[in-house]
């Protein structure tokens, strides 16, 4: 199963995710949850450094993602970073919906 947790800071802006795990919903190189996760999230992280150039925190490994947004962004550029995360969030729930077997998410406050 793949567990994704998104906190949220006293503002309700993304300030970090976190993504682990595998779907096994097919033979590796066929899953299309996995797949999907991964475009979402990584498409995410690369709009906001290539794109925002935003330094971020970041980690990536066999298929675990881990991103944290910094705290003191222009609010220009917090607003455009929200707007990418929240596309992400929100494609993520679409997958949780269709796919609930495979997929956990715990979006909160922190």
């Amino acid at each position: 199963m793949i567990k994704i947790v998104i906190k949220r800071n006293e503002n309700g802006n993304i300030s970090e995710f976190d993504i682990k795990g595998h779907a096994s919903s097919a033979k590796a190189g066929e899953d299309i949850v996995c797949a999907a996760v991964s475009v979402l999230s990584q498409t995410t992280l690369l709009g906001l450094y290539e794109i925002l150039k935003i330094e971020l925190d970041h980690q990536r490994e066999k298929g675990d993602i881990y991103c944290r947004i910094p705290d003191n962004l222009p609010q220009s550029k917090r607003e455009d970073a929200n707007i990418l995360l929240e596309t992400m969030v929100l494609g993520l729930k679409s997958l949780v919906i269709g796919y609930p077997k495979y997929i956990e998410l715990h979006d909160k406050e922190v």
